[in-house]
């Protein structure tokens, strides 16, 4: 609601602000995690290719993580909460059922992702576009091989950290910043609630530079916005995504406990029956969870 006096800000505006605030916090969350890290080594830079430097790779990637997209969001909703622009949306009562349906929805939806991942890493570009599929794919290998040293963990301290770092703070910043800043202001600029929740899906996918993967993460996005919309809260988006994360982390932990090789998790093998049923019950549960909303509005409403 917007506060007396207040005029709602031009959403170009936001977006420069929101970009502003954007090179700024990773600015200086670099600099600070470089300053940690370069006290921590006792003065030097530990390499990324020897393993004991695992712990100051997660400890820069929390530190930029937190700079980098929990704090921007947060300073623009602080900085336009006097123009009546909300985009975070803390408060209001979340139903237990949208809580509950959320969690089922990103159990559900695995096996679809899981099959357009493979769909789109079977995905050619043409001919004259192979110097940079092969720029596309050569990226993708190195991001792998990151992913796959960060999540060798031989301990419960170990997953416990990851859980942390690789699921619970991109939950939280990806989620305030892609869907609760850049699907906001991205739907005041086109007036189009679905347009907002695609673009700024894809931007969210795009940013990650596993372009092999981009159409999964950018549905994946897609409904963490829907559920955003429907809900009229953040923190079910960021449950949704808190859940997606998760599941990879602790898959790879127990794999890990029974010897097997973090390569293994690139085999996929869903069907596309299987994508279909996965599909199909994940569109009924995001119905379910759409009405429930709906009603819970008209209630509020009357």
């Amino acid at each position: 609601m917007p506060e007396y006096g207040s005029v709602q800000r031009h959403p170009l505006m936001s977006l420069f602000y929101l970009v502003i605030f954007i090179i700024l916090g990773y600015a200086l969350s670099s600099m600070l995690a470089i300053a940690v890290l370069f006290m921590i080594n006792g003065g030097s830079m530990a390499s990324p290719a020897n393993m004991s430097s695992k712990g100051s790779l997660l400890l820069m990637q929390s530190i930029v993580s937190i700079g980098s997209f929990i704090a921007p969001p947060l300073a623009l909703h602080q900085f336009e909460k006097r123009s009546g622009s909300e985009y975070l949306k803390f408060g209001g009562k979340i139903s237990g059922r949208v809580i509950i349906l959320t969690v089922i929805l990103m159990f559900s939806i695995a096996p679809y992702i899981d099959w357009t991942v493979k769909i789109n890493q079977m995905m050619d570009l043409p001919a004259f576009m192979e110097g940079l599929e092969r720029w596309m794919r050569e990226k993708e290998r190195e991001l792998a091989e990151l992913t796959k040293h960060l999540l060798t963990m031989k301990s419960p301290a170990d997953l416990m950290i990851n859980l942390v770092v690789v699921a619970v703070i991109p939950a939280i910043g990806e989620e305030f910043l892609f869907r609760g800043c850049f699907q906001t202001i991205i739907t005041r600029i086109t007036r189009n609630q679905h347009l907002g929740i695609w673009l700024a899906a894809a931007i969210f996918s795009a940013i990650h530079i596993q372009f092999l993967g981009f159409f999964p993460r950018m549905f994946l996005g897609a409904l963490f916005g829907y559920i955003f919309v429907w809900s009229g809260s953040i923190w079910p988006a960021v449950l949704a995504h808190f859940v997606n994360n998760a599941t990879a982390v602790i898959s790879a932990y127990v794999m890990q406990l029974k010897g097997k090789s973090l390569d293994s998790m690139d085999n996929t093998s869903t069907s596309l029956l299987e994508a279909s049923v996965s599909l199909s019950f994940a569109l009924l549960i995001c119905y379910t969870i759409f009405k429930i909303s709906k009603q819970k509005k008209e209630v509020l409403n009357d």
